[in-house]
Formats: structure tokens, sequence, C-alpha cells
């Protein structure tokens, strides 16, 4: 018995020795590979680096050939050609002088004959454009004028008052209401509560609205750019917008005084406008006080 242990431990012993053997033998072939490796690396990278480098040095001598070539032959060098003058005698030099000269005595003497005759015809012209616009200008503003005397000739007054407060424009009137000094657009007419409030021409209603600054306002449109504003009218409204209305009619009553002209009691405020500015409206109620 103790022998066959015996050569069973010798034949484990010798089992495991041969696998450590082979283990080493396959780490050993391993690295030997890959040094091989690594030696044909190295070797090819020395062949390319030593071939590249020889072409490199060949192109750099052919740049230099080429360099000293164009030293030796310059491109902005060109051959000079002599070119001979044909001779001018001295007689012919002279006779063209004098003929340059005469051609310019003749040019200086038709420039001088032809400028008189030119200021004169231009002088005419200057002065005839400024008389006509002059005489358009005043034609104009006589068919203006024209048409606004006939208008302000046949406006009515709005409603029999007093003024309260005349058209400001560009100039300040003093506002109670606001107690302070402010532009006024139109022309206001004491009036007593429930008086009648007449259109001043013919035209079209064009718009009515209440506002906060002067309450109900009734726009009417007379056409050519003429247009009445009647404001500081009771509730009671006697036209409807896009209603055409006869010189004289009735649009309304007046009301309770609102707005910033609270302070004057019951009052017309009446505007005239041109081409949508406000105009002062006595220059079409001339007759009013």
């Amino acid at each position: 018995m103790d022998n066959d242990n015996n050569n069973n431990n010798e034949k484990k012993n010798q089992n495991e020795l041969k696998d450590k053997i082979k283990k080493v033998t396959q780490k050993d072939g391993f690295y030997l590979v890959l040094f091989l490796c690594i030696c044909i690396v190295g070797v090819t990278a020395v062949w390319v680096s030593g071939d590249n480098f020889n072409q490199i040095s060949k192109l750099e001598e052919e740049q230099k050939a080429e360099d000293d070539i164009l030293d030796y032959f310059p491109e902005d060098e060109e051959p000079e050609i002599a070119i001979e003058e044909p001779e001018i005698k001295e007689e012919e030099k002279e006779e063209k002088i004098e003929e340059t000269q005469a051609k310019e005595e003749v040019k200086e003497e038709a420039k001088k004959e032809e400028k008189p005759q030119v200021q004169a015809k231009e002088e005419p012209k200057k002065e005839a454009k400024p008389q006509v616009k002059q005489e358009a200008k005043k034609e104009e503003e006589a068919v203006e004028v024209s048409a606004n005397a006939r208008r302000a000739k046949a406006m009515l007054v709005p409603i029999m008052g007093k003024q309260s407060m005349a058209f400001a424009g560009d100039k300040l009137v003093y506002s109670e209401t606001l107690e302070q000094w402010t532009t006024h657009d139109g022309l206001d007419i004491k009036a007593n509560k429930g008086s009648s409030v007449r259109t001043v021409l013919k035209g079209v209603v064009k718009d009515i609205k209440d506002t906060d600054d002067l309450g109900r306002v009734i726009t009417i449109d007379h056409g050519d750019g003429l247009i009445t504003k009647y404001a500081g009218i009771s509730e009671k409204i006697l036209v409807k917008k896009n209603q055409s209305i006869n010189k004289g009619d009735l649009v309304a009553s007046i009301g309770e005084a609102v707005g910033y002209e609270v302070s004057q009691g019951p009052h017309l405020h009446f505007e005239v406008l041109e081409n949508g500015k406000n105009i002062d409206p006595k220059a079409y109620i001339p007759d009013f006080e």
C-alpha cells in the first residue's frame, strides 16, 4: 500500500511539473513573439523614414536648382529696343508752331463772339421763371380766399348767444376748470340748457361719440376738406351717423357742461377744421359778437 501511495504521489508531482513547464513555455513564447513584432515595426519605421528623408533632400535640390535658374534669368527684365526718331528740320518745327498759334487765336476770337449771345439768351429765361411762379401762387391764393369768403357768407351761427371763451390756437387761455393756461381749439358760445343747435352748412354726419374732455360731440363733413364739430350737447341728439342734412337743420340741444369746460356752465363748444387743421370759427361767422 505504501508503494502505491508513493507512486501516485510521484505521478502527481510529475504532472504538476509538466503543467508548470507548459505555462512557462507558453508565457515565454508570447513574449518572444511580441519582441519579434516590435523589432519588425522598428525596422520598418527606420526604412520608411530614411526613404522619406531621401525624397525630401531630392526635392530641396530641385527647388534650389530652379531658384538658381530664375536668379540668372529675371522675369521683369526686358530687352531694350532702340527706336530711332525721325529727324525734324528746324524750318518744319517753326511752321508747326505758327500753325498752332494761329488756330488758338481763331478759337479765342470765336469764344469772345459767342459769350454775349449766350448771356443774352439766358437772362430773359431766368427773369421769366419767378414771374410765372408768383402769378400762379397769386391765382391759387385768390381762389382759396374767394372760396373761404363764399363759405363765410353762407355759414349760419349755430346758436344765438355770447362768447364765453375765444379760439386760442397757438396762444394760451386760462381754464377755470383746470386752473391753468391751455390751448382752445374752438369757440364757446353761452346758451341756456335745452337751446336748439343748428348745422351751419349742408353736409353729412360723419361721427357721433362721447368724450371725456368735451362730452358728446357731433362731427359733420361739408366737403372740400371743411368739417364742423358741436359739443356740450344733451343726450337728445336729432341726427344719426351718415345722415345727410341741410343748412339750418336741428342736430341737438344744449345740455349740462362737462369735461374741462364744466366751470363755464351750459354752452356750445363749436369747432371748424380746414383739411384737418383747426381754425378760428370767427373767420366763417364774422358777424358773431
